[in-house]
């Protein structure tokens, strides 16, 4: 996956949040210069009479915005959904544009708007905002796409919901366009007022085969009991019965150690309407 954007982003001192510990931060969205930081205005220090600050913070901007425009999607995929965000333009993505595959988040109703030219399918990915959700905050990753699937990575930021206890999570979830379906096909939590983000080790993928999608991941899961092996195996099929659509799972391991029978029990997200 290409990150040059984040890393730029970083580079330029964009606010970031503390992600749980041990020195690991989550990205939040932009944040513009506040206070100016020469003694002149306009500005001694640069040609255009701007802080150098605000030049470059002005700089890193235009580059996520050529992203944005641009035609590549996956350099698009670059640029998070931040949940905290008050503008709309990046509160939407285009995910595969040849396709009108598009994703809008709207997090004063924890709802992520999927969008094709030929169909429209909204989840409940989050609570609204002020239900008290342990998530209040959080970014949303483009990992993969087709024409008709998402692998999105939500991160659910560092939150103290009572007193001295902590929540934070990492989720994927698989998208099939044809079904209208979202599933829940990983996720890890942490409550620890020091543990790290609870990323998977590798990221996961999964593999398009006929009539749906392979998920095989084997790797290390982070959590509230420290970092441990993990193995799934798991195969999602379409399946139409009349004008119901549904995306099965199925645990294919085999032999001694390959996989757990709960890796299929990851969640479907609530479709609102349709």
């Amino acid at each position: 996956m290409q990150r040059p954007i984040i890393a730029l982003a970083l580079f330029l001192n964009i606010a970031a949040c503390d992600a749980g510990g041990a020195g690991t931060t989550l990205p939040t969205q932009p944040q513009q210069a506040s206070q100016p930081r020469c003694t002149s205005s306009p500005c001694g220090n640069t040609a255009s009479g701007k802080d150098p600050l605000e030049e470059r913070i002005e700089a890193g901007t235009a580059i996520v915005d050529a992203a944005r425009a641009g035609d590549d999607d996956r350099k698009r995929w670059s640029n998070p959904i931040y949940s905290t965000s008050d503008k709309p333009d990046r509160l939407a993505l285009d995910v595969i544009r040849s396709a009108g595959l598009r994703l809008r988040l709207i997090p004063a109703q924890g709802r992520l708007v999927i969008s094709t030219p030929t169909s429209t399918h909204v989840f409940a990915i989050a609570g609204a905002q002020g239900s008290g959700d342990v998530c209040p905050a959080y970014n949303l990753y483009v990992r993969d796409a087709s024409s008709e699937h998402i692998l999105l990575e939500r991160m659910c930021r560092t939150f103290e919901y009572k007193p001295d206890r902590y929540a934070r999570s990492v989720t994927y979830y698989l998208y099939d366009q044809p079904t209208g379906t979202m599933v829940d096909i990983w996720t890890a939590s942490a409550s620890g007022k020091d543990d790290p983000m609870p990323e998977a080790d590798p990221r996961p993928v999964v593999k398009r085969i006929t009539g749906g999608y392979q998920f095989d991941w084997a790797g290390t899961q982070a959590g509230n009991a420290g970092k441990r092996r993990h193995e799934m195996h798991n195969r999602y099929l379409r399946k139409f019965s009349g004008a119901q659509k549904s995306l099965l799972c199925k645990n294919v391991s085999t032999g001694p150690g390959r996989g757990d029978d709960s890796t299929c029990e990851g969640g479907y997200l609530e479709r609102i309407g349709g």
